[in-house]
């Protein structure tokens, strides 16, 4: 017998916090943000002053015969905030999600860059 607590399994409201790695290369940052289950359609990015926003929604498509009886994934959300501390050029951003993991290019800001200074 299944217990009512397994037939009425619902999604948490509050959005999950994904893994992610941010390396430097060069003239930009790369991030990687593991959301498995999320679609590019899924996915939504924003910066704004110099905070980055990502949420991903990950929907599963269950046939309407099927009876959950127990489950261990879920219908989570994901969000992340990532506070910049450096200056980001913001129209150059690039992104692009493969298998569960969606990949941003930051470029830097050209004041952000190291510079050579000359002696006089």
């Amino acid at each position: 017998m299944v217990s009512q607590a397994l037939e009425n399994v619902t999604r948490s409201e509050r959005p999950v916090r994904p893994f992610y790695d941010v390396s430097e290369r060069g003239d930009s940052y790369d991030v990687r943000v593991y959301m498995p289950g999320v679609s590019k359609q899924g996915t939504q990015i924003s910066l704004e002053n110099d905070e980055l926003t990502i949420v991903g929604t990950r929907t599963q498509i269950v046939p309407d015969s099927w009876r959950t009886v127990s489950r261990e994934s879920c219908n989570d959300n994901y969000q992340l905030r990532l506070r910049l501390n450096v200056e980001i050029d913001g129209e150059r951003i690039s992104a692009r999600t493969e298998g569960g993991v969606l990949r941003l290019t930051l470029p830097k800001a050209e004041a952000a860059k190291p510079r050579a200074i000359a002696i006089e």
